[in-house]
């Protein structure tokens, strides 16, 4: 046997060990049982950990967007806020709506305790 028939002859053989299960023990791997378990665990692990870190991006880059509309909302806050900041401005506010209190005519007076 010679050529192509000792190569289909070796496939075959190979085919019918892989349908019994014997095919590790067949190319003698059973010694290295142990390597291929901690392999396998290894690449286990490796894709694990690669499915956590792209989840964490995908959380960072939602809380990214998040911040952004936040920043936005606080940017026209203080721009209200800035508006509002005039003494005359918030007078006219408090006149509006019927108050009697304005700008204070003498300085804020202190009681001392004795």
């Amino acid at each position: 046997m010679t050529g192509p028939s000792k190569i289909l002859l070796t496939f075959i053989n190979t085919i019918k060990a892989v349908y019994d299960g014997e095919l590790l023990m067949r190319i003698h791997a059973h010694k290295y049982f142990l390597h291929i378990i901690y392999t396998f665990l290894l690449f286990w692990i490796a894709i694990w950990l690669g499915m956590k870190v792209d989840k964490s991006l995908v959380r960072v880059e939602d809380n990214k967007e998040t911040l952004s509309d936040l920043k936005i909302y606080h940017a026209q806050k203080t721009v209200q806020i800035e508006r509002l900041n005039s003494i005359s401005k918030i007078e006219d506010l408090l006149q509006e709506q019927g108050s009697i209190i304005g700008i204070p005519e003498n300085p804020a007076t202190t009681i001392e305790k004795k």
